[in-house]
């Protein structure tokens, strides 16, 4: 793995290199590893917790997601990447073990929509269910993405839509169901050579 750019300590409300949203429905805990824990209600967009306070182009970012309570058929969390008021990408999971990846632009009324490059997923490295532990990773390089699940390379795809922006920690219930999860270890890196 190439050198830490930007980390993010949980144990702490304040975190250096990190602006903190939504911080009434978030509570910091000093587990090991530390641990960011939001409770959000059923809603058709996305929560933000964090975005980044500089922006990225090349990095390589992961963080472990741990869905502790809702309806598994409708919860899920991730990162959006390169993300800015023009669009970005999201990498998001669920708690039934699938996976999704695609980009936001604006659609006719100025909104950002979410475009799958590809739909949901099922994938055998991700842990289904409650209170299990799954590492997101996604290496953007130029063009080039990979994505890996709890240290397996899932995919890989290629676009050059967006090439800088910030880094969001999301948490996305739906209509039909609230979300409690817990994202740690969150760190930025060089892309490795």
């Amino acid at each position: 793995m190439g050198d830490l750019l930007l980390g993010a300590d949980f144990s702490k409300k304040i975190i250096p290199g990190w602006e903190t949203l939504n911080p009434e429905k978030l509570t910091f805990h000093k587990n090991s590893p530390p641990e960011l824990r939001g409770t959000f209600d059923p809603h058709t967009n996305s929560y933000y917790l964090l975005k980044s306070s500089g922006l990225w182009d090349d990095f390589d970012a992961g963080v472990n997601i741990k869905f502790t309570g809702g309806d598994k058929e409708w919860i899920r969390g991730g990162l959006y990447t390169r993300f800015s008021s023009e669009g970005g990408y999201g990498f998001l999971v669920s708690a039934q073990a699938s996976y999704t990846f695609g980009t936001f632009a604006k659609d006719n009324t100025g909104e950002l929509v979410f475009h799958k490059i590809m739909a949901w997923t099922y994938h055998t490295a991700l842990r289904p269910g409650f209170n299990e532990v799954n590492r997101l990773r996604v290496i953007c390089n130029a063009g080039n993405f990979r994505i890996f699940l709890n240290g397996v390379m899932a995919t890989s795809f290629k676009d050059e839509k967006f090439t800088m922006g910030k880094l969001y920690l999301v948490a996305e219930p739906s209509e039909k169901s609230k979300i409690t999860i817990a994202f740690s270890d969150l760190q930025l890196r060089e892309v490795p050579k």
